[in-house]
C-alpha cells in the first residue's frame, strides 16, 4: 500500500507541476498589471490575491479526480490507497500554494510600503490591510479555504465521474435550489455571514476544515465503487 501511495504522489506531483506553474505565472502577471493600473489610473482599487487561488483549487480538484482515478484503477492501485494518496496530496499541494500566496502578499506588501502606495488594498479572508501582521494572521484560514475548495472540486469531480452528465445536472439543480432558497431568506443569510466573519481565526479555521473533511469523507463513498471508465 505504501509503495502505491508513493507512486501516486509522484504522479500527482509531475502531473500538476505544469498546471500550477501556469496559474501562478498568470496570477503574478495579473497582480502586476492591476498594481500598475492602480498607481497610474485608478484612485482606489482592491486586489484579490487568494480568491483566484480558491477558484483554481475547485477546478484543480475536479480535474485531479477525473484524470488520475482511471489511471490508478487501470494500474491496479487499490481505491483505499488512491483515496489516502489524494488526501496527502491535498495537504501538500495546498501547503505549497499557501507558501506561494504568502510570498506574493509579502512582496506586494513590501513594494507598497517602499513606493508609499496607499490607494490599493489586498482582499483576504481576514483583514484587508497590507500590514505584515494582517497577512500572517490570515494564513491559517487561507490554508483551510484552499483545502476546502479543493475537496469540494474533488467531490464534484467524483460525482460527475461516477454518474456522468445526469449526476452533474442533478447536483447543479440541488445547488441552484439551495442558492434560491438562500436568497429568499436574506436576513438569515446575512446573519450567518456576519457570524462567520466575526469568528476568530482559529474557530473559523476549524469550521472550514470540518467542511473539507466532510467533502473528503463523502468522496470515498463514490471512489470505492468507481470503475476504470467514467460514466458518460
Amino acid at each position: 500500500m505504501m509503495k502505491q501511495i508513493q507512486a501516486l504522489l509522484y504522479f500527482f506531483a509531475v502531473d500538476s507541476r505544469r498546471t500550477v506553474t501556469i496559474f501562478c505565472s498568470i496570477l503574478v502577471l495579473s497582480i502586476t498589471v492591476l498594481t500598475v493600473l492602480g498607481v497610474t489610473v485608478a484612485d482606489f482599487m482592491y486586489i484579490a490575491i487568494t480568491a483566484p487561488a480558491y477558484i483554481f483549487m475547485i477546478i484543480f480538484g475536479f480535474r485531479t479526480i477525473q484524470e488520475s482515478l482511471p489511471f490508478a484503477i487501470k494500474r491496479g492501485v487499490t481505491r483505499k490507497s488512491y483515496h489516502t494518496a489524494v488526501g496527502i496530496f491535498i495537504l501538500l499541494i495546498n501547503l505549497v500554494m499557501l507558501a506561494f500566496l504568502a510570498g506574493v502578499q509579502l512582496v506586494v506588501n513590501g513594494v507598497f510600503q517602499v513606493a508609499n502606495i496607499t490607494n490599493i488594498h489586498i482582499i483576504r479572508p481576514i483583514g484587508a490591510s497590507t500590514e505584515l501582521k494582517s497577512i500572517l494572521y490570515s494564513l491559517p484560514l487561507d490554508y483551510a479555504l484552499l483545502i476546502s475548495f479543493f475537496t469540494a472540486g474533488l467531490l464534484l469531480g467524483i460525482i460527475a465521474y461516477k454518474f456522468g452528465f445526469l449526476g452533474g445536472a442533478i447536483l447543479g439543480g440541488i445547488a441552484l435550489i439551495g442558492i434560491t432558497v438562500s436568497l429568499t431568506i436574506q436576513e438569515r443569510l446575512t446573519d450567518f455571514i456576519t457570524w462567520i466573519l466575526d469568528l476568530a481565526v482559529f474557530p473559523a479555521f476549524g469550521l472550514v476544515c470540518a467542511v473539507a473533511i466532510v467533502c473528503y469523507l463523502i468522496s470515498w463513498i463514490f471512489i470505492r465503487t468507481s470503475n476504470s471508465q467514467p460514466t458518460t
